[in-house]
């Protein structure tokens, strides 16, 4: 990358060209341009700003060197340039020791006017680098290195500039992006309910007074076939209440046993001769109606304990049991000790937390989800990294929702260690084993910005891009991205909030380098 810098730098090299015997020595404010190249290698990072080069003229090569497996200024060694031309030796410029962290300086004349091949070599204490920086153009005249400077000179108007030195002090660090073969993934909003039967309401079996020792709270955890209290029946009026069909099944019993007494005293009668047969059919025919209503006083309380049952308690003596029909956290308190309710109304609403079940809106163009999902992430909102989800059965009709107009899927989702709640909203991550080759990047350079995803792509050694991306998958710590970013493009890790900074003052006038 080339650009234009008009910097102290610029005066000092055209001053010093004066006494390096020039025929025509340019005006001492005169302004020319600066150039710049950046080039990585798997060791260092090489920014370097140099003048026009002309031949024969001295010019100062201000080094800027970056080790990066910290990121940290370069504080020892010595840089040298290579000019090497089609045939021939190379010609040498040997560089100095650090005038400050990161900061070395190469200074000499220029070759002969021609095309080069050139490099960066530097030596230092456990680590020696090459630098190849292609071709350049050493001309013959200051008019021509300066038009040609200006005429190639890139000048980005939405560049952010963020300099050397806040880098190597801040913290700062980028990676490439690369192309690798990530898991497809389909996203869509879901939201968390109980399962199949994961949830009860413990109900009024009957019209009566609640009563317990103790009230259970809400939060409180429960087993099944726990006591949650007491229901008293209101004594009926109309013979309806337990006690009213206990007794009722009693009497009747009484009566069957005195049907069946009579029956066989009839019986010995007629043996004997002393009764009539008609005796003997009318004891029958007692007998009979006597255990027609003790089997319909059985049944009308028969009846009223299993509605007691259904309403989530059991009989003791004339007062109902209210038990937890499921094991779970209790999530609703409607009872009041003391308070009279009506049948059927709601006492308490217990909820299983354990296991939980997750409903995805599928869009329908991600239909067919495939065989199976293999894995599930969830993005829960507040939480910085996705939260993977033991997963057990996938339930779907195949049926469009009319409203959502997305396809509704089921998952019962394991839920021990808590960390979902009931009737929580969030985004399902749903890896389906499909896989793709695509640019991705770590998951640290994604930025968002009105919920818009984007990275901080390092265009030059002090020159940044801010790129709105297309996420297309994640995969672990790895986002694949759809556009706006490229392999081998270099995204900022590490410090993005520093370059967001240096974005907002990128109307404040620059300061440069002092070399």
């Amino acid at each position: 990358m080339k650009r234009v810098m008009n910097v102290a730098l610029c005066l000092a090299i055209a001053s010093f060209t004066v006494g390096c015997g020039r025929g025509a020595a340019e005006p001492e404010d005169a302004e020319l341009p600066t150039l710049d190249i950046t080039h990585w290698t798997d060791q260092t990072e090489l920014f370097m700003e140099y003048p026009p080069l002309v031949a024969g003229q001295t010019a100062l090569y201000a080094v800027h060197l970056t080790r990066l497996s910290d990121f940290s200024a370069m504080t020892e060694g010595r840089p040298r340039i290579e000019f090497t031309p089609e045939s021939g030796a190379p010609i040498v410029l040997q560089g100095n020791t650090p005038s400050r962290p990161g900061v070395f300086r190469v200074e000499g004349a220029s070759p002969p006017a021609g095309r080069y091949r050139w490099a960066l070599l530097v030596d230092a204490p456990g680590l020696v680098d090459r630098h190849e920086l292609g071709s350049v153009t050493v001309f013959g005249d200051q008019a021509a290195a300066v038009a040609d400077a200006e005429q190639h000179a890139e000048e980005d108007a939405t560049a952010i500039t963020y300099l050397k030195e806040p880098q190597w002090t801040n913290g700062f660090g980028t990676v490439t992006a690369s192309e690798a073969e990530v898991r497809r993934a389909i996203r869509a909003p879901a939201v968390i309910e109980p399962v199949t039967g994961g949830e009860a309401v413990v109900s009024a079996p009957a019209d009566g007074r609640f009563m317990s020792g103790t009230l259970p709270a809400v939060g409180a955890r429960v087993g099944a076939g726990q006591e949650l209290g007491r229901l008293q029946p209101r004594s009926g009026e109309d013979g309806t209440d337990r006690a009213t069909l206990a007794s009722a099944v009693s009497e009747a019993e009484i009566a069957v046993e005195a049907a069946r007494a009579e029956l066989a005293r009839s019986e010995r009668l007629l043996a004997d001769r002393a009764v009539p047969a008609r005796r003997v059919e009318d004891a029958q025919r007692a007998l009979k109606v006597a255990d027609s209503r003790l089997a319909a006083a059985q049944v009308r309380l028969a009846q009223r304990d299993e509605a007691l049952r259904t309403g989530g308690g059991a009989a003791s003596g004339n007062s109902f049991v209210l038990r937890a029909p499921i094991a779970g956290v209790v999530s609703e308190v409607f009872a009041a000790l003391g308070a009279s309710y009506n049948e059927g109304a709601p006492l308490f609403r217990i909820v299983r937390t354990d296991e939980v079940e997750l409903q995805v809106h599928v869009p329908a163009a991600d239909y067919p989800l495939g065989s199976t999902v293999e894995e599930i992430a969830v993005e829960i909102p507040g939480r910085p990294d996705p939260l993977a989800v033991k997963h057990d059965h996938m339930h779907y009709a195949g049926v469009i929702d009319p409203r959502t107009k997305a396809l509704p899927v089921q998952f019962d989702v394991d839920n021990r260690a808590g960390q979902l709640l009931i009737g929580q909203t969030l985004t399902a991550i749903l890896f389906t084993g499909r896989r793709e080759k695509m640019t991705t990047v770590p998951k640290d350079a994604v930025l968002m910005e009105a919920g818009r995803p984007y990275v901080f792509v390092q265009t030059g050694g002090e020159s940044f891009s801010r790129r709105y991306i297309e996420i297309a998958t994640r995969d672990g710590d790895r986002v694949g991205i759809g556009t706006g970013v490229k392999p081998g493009e270099r995204v900022v890790t590490r410090g993005a909030y520093d370059v967001q900074l240096a974005s907002a003052a990128s109307g404040l006038p620059a300061e440069g380098h002092v070399h």
